[in-house]
């Protein structure tokens, strides 16, 4: 008789999504979520689920046009790319040895956390991290330094503009208590850990825990990658070690970025 394999176990419970703009402090974020002996360990973006909801977006806009030659109504599209993207954080659930509770990470995703709480509703949460500006296209210029590549006006420009996108969602108020957000700059102060602990029930999140003995040897060898920085896998170091940015780009940032600056009292912004 020919043994069948059962298929893979699916994971129903909550899902974590640590969102932000790029270089605004998700990893070390995600990273202290990971230090939960109730969540997976650290791993990196689950940059391949990203494009999963994308195309959702691109699904529905092309309705009209495109999509509804394959499903009878919109709901039909939703529940099969709900389907898809819950096959692959299954996978995720099951590479990361079946934790108690997923949690994972794409800055780029972040502009698609109201897709991904169309799809998933309760099930979804949502933790955002915001920098200072300053210092997030600061990291930008080390990353494009780093990589033999050219860092302009308009490149600056494009990062702010991605910023902003970043953190349209926090004031969405279809993500009732679905989601916290608090500065990076005070990630490690006694209200935002408590913060944390009380969002995803794990009471013994702890900065001492990060990078605790599940890392993976991947990530600790990235050295080489543009995007990896000193800080990881070590002590969480909320200080910069970067020079300032300079003055022309910071009117740029200035510009562009007001709003949330004086939103989130950083520093040095141009009057209204």
């Amino acid at each position: 008789m020919t043994n069948i394999s059962s298929p893979p176990s699916r994971y129903t419970g909550p899902i974590f999504f640590v969102g932000g703009a790029p270089r605004s402090g998700t990893t070390v974020t995600h990273a202290l979520l990971c230090s939960s002996a109730r969540v997976n360990a650290y791993h990196p973006e689950v940059s391949f689920i990203t494009p999963m909801i994308r195309a959702y977006t691109v699904g529905q806009s092309a309705w009209d046009g495109h999509t509804q030659a394959f499903f009878a109504e919109p709901e039909h599209f939703k529940t099969h790319m709900r389907g898809l993207i819950d096959q692959s954080l299954s996978h995720v659930h099951r590479a990361l040895n079946t934790p108690e509770l997923l949690s994972v990470k794409d800055p780029l995703m972040t502009p698609y956390f109201p897709k991904v709480l169309d799809l998933f509703g309760a099930r979804a949460r949502f933790v955002t991290v915001i920098r200072n500006p300053y210092d997030v296209v600061r990291s930008r210029q080390e990353v494009a330094r780093k990589a033999n590549q050219p860092f302009s006006p308009e490149l600056v420009r494009g990062i702010c503009q991605q910023y902003l996108q970043s953190y349209r969602h926090i004031d969405n108020p279809a993500f009732g208590d679905q989601l916290v957000y608090f500065r990076y700059e005070d990630l490690l102060q006694p209200e935002v850990l408590s913060q944390l602990r009380g969002f995803t029930g794990c009471a013994d999140i702890s900065p001492d825990n990060v990078w605790r003995e599940r890392r993976s040897e991947t990530g600790a060898k990235q050295s080489s990658n543009p995007w990896h920085s000193p800080k990881y896998h070590g002590a969480i170091d909320l200080s910069s070690r970067l020079s300032p940015l300079e003055a022309p780009y910071r009117e740029i940032v200035e510009v562009i970025c007001t709003p949330l600056m004086e939103r989130f009292a950083y520093t040095e912004v141009v009057a209204a």
